[in-house]
Formats: C-alpha cells, structure tokens, sequence
C-alpha cells in the first residue's frame, strides 16, 4: 500500500513539473512574440483622401525613379509648383522664363502631370511667389494704389494662365495662392473678383495656402472647396520632444482649425507640413536656423501630426514639404532639411499613407 502511495506521489510530482514548464515554456514565447510586435499609430481614425508630396522641380526631366519611390512610399497624389519672380520695385510678376528649372515651366509643368496621371496620382498645382529682396510674400505690400493694380493685372495673368493649363490637363486640384496675407487683408475685392475669373475657367477643387497664423482671418473660404493651410504651427520649445506632448501641444491649434472649418463647413487640406531633421523641429518648422541633425524629432513630429489631425473628419490630409525629384538635391539629404527622404521619418509617413 505504501509503496503504491509513493509511485502516485511520484506521477503526480511529474505531471505538475510538465505542466509548470510548458507553462513557463509558452509565457516565454507569448512574451518573445510580443516584443517582436511592431508599434503602431494610436489613434488613427481617418484614412486620409490626399496623401501627398510637395514636388520640387526637377531641372531637367523627371525621371520615372521618381514616381516609382513615391509609389512605394503610398503617397496618391502631389503638388507641382510653378514658380514666379516678384520684383517689388517695379511691381512685376515674371515666370516661364530660360533661367528656371525645367520643372517650374509650363512644358515640364504638363510633362510631370501626364506621368503622375500615369501612376494614378492625383495633383495639385500650386503657383509660389519669389520675390526679391529676400522678402516674405505674406508681407507684400506697395506704396501705391497704381503699384498694387499693376501688380494685381500681372498676378491675374500669371494665375488664369496656370488655371486654364490645369484645366486642359485635368488636375483636380488647384492652389490659387500661397501665403500672400497681407495682399489679401488689403485688397479683399481683388480677390474676390480673381476666384470668379478663375472658376470661369477651371472647374476642379480650388483652394488657398494660408499661413499657419492667418488662416481664420481668409474672408473668402466660403467660396472654395477646401480651407488650404501651410500647417508650420509651433508645437514645442523642447529639442526632442515626445509625440505625446507634441499631441498636447496640437489641441489649441485644432480648436481653431475646428472653429474656422464650423463657420464656413468647409473641409481643411494641408497644403504644405512638415519639419526639418533637427533639434528643435517642432519649435518654429518655417524657420531654418537651427542645424544640429536630430532625426528622431523629425519623425516624432509626423507622427503627432497624423496622430493628432487623423482623428478629425474634416481633415482630409495634405502635401508633406518636400520630395526632391532629381539627383542635383540628393547630396542634402544628409544634412539638415525638410525632406524626409533616407530618413526615419519617411517610415512614419509611409506607415500613416498605407
């Protein structure tokens, strides 16, 4: 009898050690397979409709290596920008000229539009003003009522050229203006009567770029299909910031970015965002000042962004600032700057683009 005890004490002894070890065996695994566990977005609520890039232009061709990347990255649509030259002394808009980049002219203009066409790509073109003197366009101003029409006549045709090329080459998208503040809190009528002529002769989606700091004071949102914002708002003073206070730091922007979308139920694009790959990205993004490479901060920024903005369903996303399309740019893309290209940054816009 007792040695029979003592064989059941022994199979019992047995069975509960296998058992603790395939339990401590699967504990083991489960916690391997967790940490193996990619981290993804909290929050993402919307898929964005624009999940773009704004182009810079080539100087030559633009090469299918190009579009091929930003395939590969999800990016659906991006921004080609017409470049003008501004002179303030004399009031004149001058573009399509021998000395810009193929990219900036109507030929490499239309030529880069088929090819994004090509690849399903929506886009958007957006006419930026250089003007001389260093001079920030939202702060464009003229002593004279004569200046300012004359310039306003230049603008009109710089403008209605570009709009009438969007509509023959079907883009959906068009961006009147960038950043010019200070025109339009001066001259409001001008502007009105500039978005009639336009839609006299473009019938896509139209928007503005306002500035970060302007744009509820736009009169004139109610008369286009999106508010358009170049989205530079200061989120930190810190060097490296989390995106957890990054997010924080989004929540008095998106009251008044709700605020403005409520009052004219318009839909808001981001037609310019981004930050460059250093310390201090989130401080001031359009500032360039600052030169001590931080790659990190750069990519924790986007990702507050799409965080923060993706829980909104009046934001339908926007154009990161910038892709370079040619391989002139490619020796910057180790420095400091606002692409994210080669950069642990574009991991996280490709992440939010899927």
């Amino acid at each position: 009898m007792k040695k029979t005890i003592l064989i059941l004490s022994i199979l019992t002894l047995i069975i509960i050690s296998g058992f603790a070890i395939y339990t401590n065996q699967t504990k083991k695994e489960t916690h391997e397979v967790a940490i193996n566990i990619p981290i993804e977005p909290t929050a993402k609520n919307l898929d964005m409709e624009y999940k773009g890039m704004n182009l810079v232009a080539p100087i030559k061709e633009l090469k299918i290596s190009t579009l091929d990347n930003l395939k590969e990255n999800h990016v659906n649509a991006i921004s080609l920008i017409p470049y003008a030259y501004v002179n303030r002394d004399d009031a004149t808009v001058n573009y399509n000229n021998d000395r810009q980049w193929w990219g900036e002219k109507t030929e490499g203009i239309i030529a880069s539009n088929q090819m994004a066409q090509q690849y399903k790509m929506s886009v958007m073109l957006k006419p930026h003003l250089w003007v001389n003197h260093n001079f920030y366009t939202g702060n464009l101003d003229f002593a004279t009522d004569k200046e300012w029409v004359k310039w306003e006549t230049e603008y009109e045709n710089y403008i209605l050229n570009f709009a009438a090329l969007a509509q023959k080459e079907k883009m959906p998208l068009f961006c009147f203006a960038t950043e010019l503040g200070n025109a339009i809190a001066k001259r409001p009528t001008y502007w009105n009567q500039l978005i009639q002529k336009i839609k006299k002769v473009y019938t896509g989606k139209l928007t503005y770029a306002a500035n970060w700091d302007d744009f509820d004071k736009v009169p004139f949102w109610d008369q286009l299909d999106y508010i358009g914002i170049d989205a530079y708002f200061p989120l930190s003073s810190a060097a490296n910031p989390s995106v957890k206070e990054l997010n924080t730091a989004w929540e008095k922007h998106i009251q008044k970015m709700e605020i403005t979308h409520n009052k004219f139920d318009k839909k808001i694009m981001f037609t310019e965002f981004g930050y460059r790959n250093s310390n201090h990205a989130a401080e001031a993004p359009w500032t360039e000042d600052k030169n001590e490479i931080n790659n990190i901060a750069q990519a924790n920024a986007y990702e507050a962004l799409f965080q923060s903005m993706t829980k909104k369903d009046w934001f339908v996303g926007g154009f990161a600032w910038k892709w370079y399309a040619d391989e002139y740019h490619k020796r910057k893309r180790n420095g400091v700057d606002y692409t994210p290209q080669e950069k642990p940054a574009l991991e996280t816009i490709k992440k939010w683009y899927k």
